[in-house]
């Protein structure tokens, strides 16, 4: 009997230690890269990594070869890493991504095991691991990096809460700025919103308790990881500094500059990940809380007299939100660094009132169902997967003279070909919109084209009138399937015939 306890709690310790890095793990890199790159987002933040490695040029971003600055450039780096050792192809752009969400793991599980133990932490890490974040490190984008950042920088400042040396916490709220640092070099200013709450928490303790938050290395630290590129390249590109204040911070939240703009865009957009931002266990949690009492405001009120770290949570979850819900910007991965408090508040109520076994199974089953639901979305065709265009415009282009041009009809921002084709800059698709229509017929009237046409055209727009019109006005030779693209070759005319 006691032999087999001894294995059970060596087998409880090993889950309490392991289970979430090992879970994550396995739903991180299940079918990591045979899901072909999406329009728009992933095939441009690819394509701007791949054409780093061909210009050598890590500075100063690039799309189709002209500067891309809209974004500084270290998840770009990432990417571009990550292609240097896997290949340019969908594992060297998304491992990068998901090597973040294993960091993200990891600290979160070690913030709640800082905070209130193994089990809590162990909890937080495994909510964490399965909810909305494998599925931000299943996408090539910039938010599961900043995810990362913002997983340290609580890390980092729990640490600090929970270090009775002074040395200790300075040195732990300098690593939180540098965490910060790094976010911002990521996507700008949105990683400081967690300071919001910090900010507000730690003035609300007593002033003998208080965390040096604003310690002056740490500005400076985190001020020199943050600037160093925005500095560099203002200095070489004065007008820059007007597009970053006025354009990317200013017009990102006042203007009509961005996505789902209208403020009521906030529920369907945000609603949903935050519902599953940690998966299954969030509503269980949420019920369980609501079941032990926590919806009585004498609970929070025990909180607010202690100032319990709970409300530090709660504040670093609204506070950020509220900020994304009034910008003029929305999508659903801007929510994405808000499931690492949300998993520290899961692990907690789950480790107070929940059965282990019952965590376990609801782990297990999750991981099934995440390993299923990326081989199903990896082998269904989708309208914006490039890999199969690319392919079949490949097959097309080595029927054809060497030097064929490629043309798309309306997508002004597609790039996907661009990144699986390995173009170079003399190589680029034409982009043809129904409104330059025209002034394409007219130059390959003229001779403009004379080795001929490969057109690729979306399924979507194969039939409608504008395209229609357009296509009538061309000599198409053959069309094909590249499922779910159409491709046309179209036979050169001499000018003037």
């Amino acid at each position: 009997m006691s032999a087999t306890r001894s294995a059970s709690q060596r087998h409880t310790r090993l889950w309490l230690t392991l289970g979430p890095i090992g879970l994550g793990l396995l739903v991180v890199l299940a079918f990591q890269g045979s899901r072909g790159l999406a329009e728009t987002s992933e095939t441009r933040y690819a394509e701007v990594a791949r054409e780093m490695l061909v210009t050598g040029n890590w500075l100063e971003p690039s799309l189709r070869f002209e500067p891309h600055w809209t974004k500084p450039p270290f998840a770009y780096w990432c990417m571009a890493l990550g292609m240097e050792i896997f290949g340019t192809n969908e594992w060297g752009a998304r491992l990068p991504g998901a090597l973040a969400y294993l960091i993200a793991v990891w600290a979160v599980q070690k913030s709640g095991q800082v905070l209130w133990g193994a089990r809590a932490g162990c909890y937080a890490g495994l909510a964490f691991a399965l909810g909305f974040p494998v599925v931000g490190a299943a996408f090539v984008t910039t938010d599961i990096y900043v995810t990362a950042t913002a997983a340290v920088s609580m890390l980092a400042f729990v640490q600090a809460r929970q270090s009775s040396e002074v040395s200790t916490q300075r040195w732990c709220i300098r690593w939180m700025w540098c965490a910060l640092g790094v976010g911002f070099l990521i996507k700008g200013p949105p990683v400081v919103l967690p300071l919001l709450a910090m900010g507000a928490w730690t003035y609300l303790q007593p002033r003998a308790t208080r965390l040096p938050l604003w310690d002056g290395l740490g500005v400076v630290m985190f001020l020199a990881i943050a600037l160093s590129w925005f500095v560099w390249v203002v200095l070489r590109h004065p007008d820059l500094l007007d597009y970053y204040l006025g354009r990317e911070i200013v017009a990102r939240v006042t203007s009509d500059l961005g996505h789902n703009r209208q403020w009521w865009k906030a529920f369907p957009v945000y609603l949903p990940p935050m519902i599953f931002a940690v998966g299954a266990f969030g509503p269980w949690a949420a019920i369980v809380a609501w079941r032990a009492g926590w919806n009585r405001s004498a609970r929070w009120k025990e909180l607010w007299q202690v100032r319990d770290e709970r409300l530090l949570l709660v504040a670093w979850i609204t506070l950020p939100l509220a900020v994304f819900s009034v910008s003029s910007s929305k999508l659903p991965f801007y929510v994405l660094p808000l499931a690492v408090p949300m998993a520290l508040l899961v692990g907690h109520i789950l480790a107070t009132r929940a059965r282990w076994r019952t965590v376990r199974l609801t782990a297990l089953v999750s991981t099934l169902l995440v390993v299923s639901l990326k081989a199903t979305a990896a082998y269904q065709p989708h309208p914006n997967d490039m890999r199969s265009a690319a392919q079949a415009a490949s097959a097309e282009l080595q029927q054809m003279a060497p030097e064929a041009a490629l043309v798309v009809w309306g997508e002004p921002n597609n790039h996907g070909l661009e990144f699986y084709l390995q173009l170079g800059p003399d190589a680029l698709p034409e982009h043809v919109l129904s409104t330059t229509a025209d002034v394409f017929l007219e130059r390959w009237n003229a001779g403009a084209y004379p080795q001929g046409v490969l057109l690729v055209v979306s399924e979507r727009k194969r039939d409608s009138a504008a395209f229609a019109a357009f296509a009538a006005r061309l000599p198409i030779e053959s069309e094909r399937s590249g499922s779910p693209w159409r491709l046309l070759r179209v036979r050169h005319t001499v000018a003037g015939g």
